[in-house]
């Protein structure tokens, strides 16, 4: 029987044990943390003067599930319904936006009240919202199972040889959905009210990406979230990790948590024309020691759901990797990232949806302290979920638990987030409370403070990125490092630096794609 290694218990890396395991494979699942989810993680923490009641429950990665059909399939072929284990509520409004001067705007998953809402908000945007709904349906309707779905070799082929036809079509897609036009572009010629175009703008920030560098295929992102609807997991959102986990482990998946890899063994074999390089298995450490613990797991092949850049970089021999050398891994250019703050709040706030979104007066100035100076923003974007709204269980009673998250940039030498940190919190608490959030800081219970430095230190994030490689071009939109890795036999990789990009629904599909390649690759050796 094949022995398959997966390295890091994310999305990605679940979804591709749960495949792989389902296909037959032996497989053995390695997370350094004390549990498996990777970004999409859990923090709970009792009130600390009722210690005996539920405790503030924090999810600390993604806020919100979309396109759960993703999530549907993958259990499906795992062979278990999903509705017995991840039972999921709609929310209604998806986000409701908030401006200085007390203005609003909600975004639901009816299109026909999304309309109403714009054509009362600005009359004269809403033929030009139904045009930029409708082009994200087109870029949807031409690429979404095809590209997201598949590997892009996988689309070039066809019965397992290269198909000319596939390949002529899948080359004329991407001028179809418009890789060469920017998607700010898009936005400013259907939009025109400035405040309409911002809610547009911020949804390339959903793939660590500046609306003014990212292709203009990104407005498939507000189509599928207004299209598909926004989703609550009832418990949290962490609870789609426990029932991946869950779900892996009844078909067989050994899942070690608290095990680090420490190298990707590979060897070089002489070979007609050069030597062919393939994996042997994982280096481990057991981090449940008390001292260093270093064993080996063979493998006929590695899916590896770490951030790829980190991967190459720490965990496979340099000479081993001349087509992902420092140089070239240097070259990749991180996505945007965020500070996010976990405030356990005694009373309620019934102004905030379960997403609500304090526009600043400048949104551009926002975009540009992340993607340009790499500065904190002055008058910062402050994305603030408030889960106990839809779900009580999150919380203990009478109190909320705030996930507040604003943008930031990427590590590179220039802030020191020690200090940089503390005082980005006081400066956003501190705005909340002139935005209807009354005392805030004084009845704030519990908090914890996320910033690009823990997102590197505990995730392996190149950059402290929330999304990995940046979106900022046609390349990196499209042609991101490969599943599957052509020079090292054997590797795989799977997650939101990987094809097809960051958020849940694509990393759990990067894991369907990687454990397809590994299954062709299995079939071939």
């Amino acid at each position: 029987m094949p022995q398959a290694v997966v390295i890091g218990g994310g999305v990605g890396g679940l979804a591709a044990a749960i495949r792989l395991a389902r296909e037959g494979l032996r497989v053995t699942l390695i997370e350094q943390g004390p549990r498996v989810g990777g970004k999409l993680n859990l923090r709970e923490v009792p009130h600390p003067n009722r210690p005996h009641d539920r405790p503030f429950r924090f999810d600390t990665g993604p806020s919100l599930l979309t396109l759960p059909f993703v999530f549907k399939d993958l259990f499906e072929f795992a062979g278990v319904d999903i509705r017995s284990r991840l039972p999921i509520t709609r929310l209604d409004p998806i986000q409701r936006f908030v401006w200085p001067d007390g203005q609003t705007l909600e975004l639901t998953g009816d299109h026909a009240v999304n309309l109403r809402n714009v054509r009362a908000f600005s009359p004269d945007d809403a033929v030009g919202f139904e045009r930029l709904i409708a082009y994200g349906r087109k870029i949807w309707e031409l690429s979404g199972e095809s590209f997201l779905g598949q590997a892009p070799e996988q689309m070039l082929r066809g019965d397992g040889k290269f198909d000319p036809a596939a390949a002529l079509s899948m080359l004329s897609v991407p001028l179809r959905i418009g890789v060469l036009r920017r998607f700010s572009t898009v936005i400013e010629k259907q939009i025109r009210h400035p405040r309409l175009r911002e809610i547009f703008y911020q949804y390339a920030t959903y793939s660590g990406a500046s609306p003014f560098k990212a292709p203009a295929t990104l407005a498939v992102i507000p189509y599928c979230e207004m299209e598909f609807g926004g989703w609550h997991p009832n418990g949290g959102m962490y609870r789609i990790a426990e029932a991946l986990e869950s779900v892996a482990r009844e078909l067989g998946v050994t899942v070690l948590t608290r095990h680090r890899a420490e190298k990707i063994l590979t060897v070089a074999r002489p070979g007609k024309r050069q030597a062919s390089i393939r994996v042997l298995g994982v280096e481990v450490n057991d981090l449940s020691r008390d001292a260093a613990s270093i064993s080996r797991i063979d493998a006929d092949v590695v899916i590896c759901n770490a951030d790829v850049v980190w991967a190459y970089r720490h965990l496979i021999e340099s000479s081993h990797r001349p087509h992902f050398s420092d140089a070239k891994l240097d070259a990749l250019e991180p996505g945007g990232s965020g500070m996010c703050l976990m405030l356990g709040v005694e009373g309620r706030y019934e102004q905030l949806a379960h997403h609500t979104k304090f526009m600043p007066t400048d949104y551009r100035s926002d975009l540009r302290a992340m993607f340009e100076t790499r500065t904190i923003p002055e008058d910062p974007c402050i994305y603030v979920c408030a889960p106990s709204r839809t779900d009580a269980s999150v919380a203990p009673e009478g109190c909320e638990n705030l996930f507040v998250l604003c943008s930031a940039p990427p590590i590179d030498g220039n802030l020191d987030w020690h200090q940089a940190g503390a005082m980005y919190e006081a400066q956003i608490i501190a705005s909340l409370e002139r935005r209807g959030l009354t005392d805030l800081s004084k009845r704030i219970r519990v908090r914890e403070r996320f910033t690009p430095m823990e997102l590197m230190h505990l995730y392996n994030a190149n950059a402290g990125a929330i999304y990995g490689i940046s979106s900022n071009s046609m390349r990196t939109a499209f042609l991101r490092p490969p599943n599957r890795d052509r020079k090292i036999e054997g590797l795989f990789f799977a997650g939101g630096s990987t094809h097809p990009g960051g958020g849940l629904p694509l990393v759990a599909l990067s894991g369907k794609v990687a454990a397809s390649l590994a299954m062709e690759f299995v079939g071939r050796a």
